[in-house]
């Protein structure tokens, strides 16, 4: 009996071992690991963690356990992990100058640098940056070299400030180097615009006011919507930064200095106003802010402006006759843009609210004739179709 049972338990941890899933991490010392790679002929992953770092948590949670990523890590690395604030990574943060977290590192078995990466990634990207590591003519330790030895060519700089930005290392000569050797007029292109936004990440840095300055030609080659994201984005993560610190005076300072860069500052204090008044207890002040804030900025936009109207559409509270109306217009707006389903189903709905239930049918009828039209799978049509006020209208017509 003892014996059946140790063969079961001996069965069972081998199945276990078999089909474990995700990345199994050395427990060893990192000189350990160091010499299991030299031995196996792998480089060495390390994931540089602190045990406060929310990245770091969801990373180890969602991501290392992964079947495909563990496939892939088991099979080239000696894979540790190292918390950079025990007393071996206090050393190996020096080491390699690790300042944000996750900081993803690849090292050869001597410990030399051939690939880093800042940030948390998912399952999909760890293993493009494993692959990358690997690519001994493009990793980092291969840019590295390649500039060391001479190489100014634009199109390699380019590529080298986005490899040293996404491995969190300060890119700053270089990218000085890179934009003092180009006339301004040269800068104004969809490849150098994400170069820009990849390093200018704070409203203070010269490049930022560059883009704010030419705006409309970054627009012209990149996207209205690309462009506002970059500045609007910026800004307005450091007023909520500084919200959340509670230093009113220097908040009070960067929402004057805001205000002073135009349409774009005017449109972040807006927003920010607006999300506030989101936790307003009488509601019907936040849905008049909203048509008012995407009446000025979201007029010819139309995915905005069917999400605002139709945020309305389905509110319980809050809602006046006078709120709807304005809804309705911009609803109308909306399907003039695009006469989408979507559109036609919110704008039908808002008619219904407004006690026009003969108009709303005929619209409810545009909808289902727009749906069916499309040649979605049975599976997707039932789903769009659950979101739709109108097919529930209908069917209670009947």
């Amino acid at each position: 009996m003892m014996r059946k049972l140790f063969t079961l338990i001996t069965a069972l941890f081998l199945c276990s071992n078999l089909f474990s899933q995700g990345i199994e991490f050395e427990h060893g010392t990192f000189v350990e690991a160091l010499a299991k790679a030299k031995k196996e002929n792998k480089m060495v992953f390390m994931d540089c963690y602190t045990k406060w770092c929310g990245p770091c948590k969801k990373m180890a949670k969602n991501v290392f356990p992964q079947q495909e990523v563990g496939n892939y890590f088991n099979a080239n690395f000696v894979n540790v992990k190292m918390d950079m604030e025990s007393e071996a990574g206090e050393l190996l943060k020096e080491k390699y100058q690790v300042t944000a977290y996750p900081t993803l590192l690849w090292l050869d078995a001597d410990g030399n640098i051939q690939h880093r990466a800042a940030g948390a990634s998912n399952e999909k990207a760890l293993v493009k940056l494993g692959k990358q590591a690997l690519d001994t003519e493009n990793n980092f330790a291969a840019l590295n070299k390649r500039y060391d030895n001479g190489d100014r060519d634009p199109e390699f700089i380019a590529k080298y400030v986005l490899a040293i930005v996404n491995a969190g290392v300060d890119a700053k000569d270089v990218t000085d180097s890179y934009f003092s050797g180009k006339k301004s007029e040269e800068l104004i292109n969809a490849k150098d615009f994400r170069l820009i936004i990849s390093i200018a990440r704070k409203s203070s840095h010269p490049m930022y006011h560059f883009v704010l300055e030419n705006q409309e030609k970054f627009a012209a080659v990149t996207g209205e919507d690309k462009v506002d994201m970059y500045l609007g984005g910026t800004l307005y993560g450091e007023l909520m930064s500084l919200e959340h610190s509670g230093d009113q005076d220097a908040l009070e300072a960067k929402r004057k200095e805001v205000k002073k860069l135009g349409k774009i500052g005017t449109k972040v204090l807006e927003n920010i106003n607006l999300m506030k008044l989101g936790r307003d207890p009488d509601k019907s002040k936040f849905y008049q802010a909203n048509l008012d804030y995407t009446s000025k900025y979201s007029f010819n936009k139309q995915q905005e402006l069917v999400e605002c109207v139709r945020s309305i559409a389905k509110a319980k509270e809050g809602i006046t006759k006078e709120i709807l109306e304005q809804a309705l217009e911009l609803s109308k707006r909306s399907i003039e843009l695009k006469s989408s389903f979507l559109a036609i189903d919110t704008y039908a709905h808002l008619l219904y609210r407004l006690e026009r239930g003969e108009e709303a049918k005929v619209q409810a009828l545009k909808v289902m004739d727009l749906l069916n039209s499309e040649d979605f799978p049975e599976r997707v049509r039932k789903n769009i179709s659950k979101g739709l006020w109108s097919v529930k209208f209908l069917s209670e017509q009947e």
